[in-house]
């Protein structure tokens, strides 16, 4: 199972357009009969939609992702960096972050995942809990991605500057565990 950017991407805008058309029908359900049927309706379609993109929430990606297997964890890595926007993929984001955190990364792949650490920081509205972005970046953080990051604890951003140093703290806390 491959899962690439054009797929994530068609997600989030299938899914963008029918929670739209969901949005749009709940302010006129109460109108009549047939308006109330058409929301019913608009929520079905939302519900039932399927992708590709989903199966990383299978038993079957876990597994790939935390034991290198396949495209699984390349596809994982791939979502975080891109981080899309659309109903519930802030979960999903979440689990993938947990999994590549317990997952044995090579160093191609943990620097993909710190670039794309590096862009979240900025990234507005965040995608996920930024709690799982710490735990993840404690996790993988080198010298050179520390030192990074406490540069950027300092910008005048505070959105950006306070998310660098929340990741820093988390940074600092996982070296002091691991001794």
């Amino acid at each position: 199972m491959r899962i690439d950017q054009r797929c994530i991407r068609q997600t989030e805008a299938e899914l963008r357009r029918r929670e739209l058309a969901l949005q749009e029908a709940f302010t006129q359900r109460g109108r009549s009969e047939s308006a109330w049927s058409a929301w019913k309706v608009a929520a079905e379609r939302l519900r039932s939609y399927e992708s590709p993109v989903f199966e990383l929430w299978s038993d079957e990606a876990r597994e790939g992702i935390l034991q290198g297997k396949g495209a699984w964890r390349e596809s994982a890595i791939l979502y975080v960096d891109l981080g899309p926007r659309f109903f519930r993929s802030g979960y999903l984001r979440d689990r993938l972050c947990h999994l590549l955190k317990q997952s044995d990364l090579s160093k191609q792949e943990r620097s993909g995942v710190l670039k794309s650490l590096l862009t979240s920081l900025a990234r507005r509205p965040s995608t996920g809990r930024f709690c799982h972005d710490c735990r993840l970046a404690g996790r993988w953080a080198d010298d050179e991605f520390t030192t990074r990051v406490r540069e950027i604890s300092t910008h005048k951003d505070r959105w950006t500057g306070g998310r660098a140093r929340r990741m820093l703290h988390a940074i600092e806390q996982d070296k002091r565990k691991r001794g």
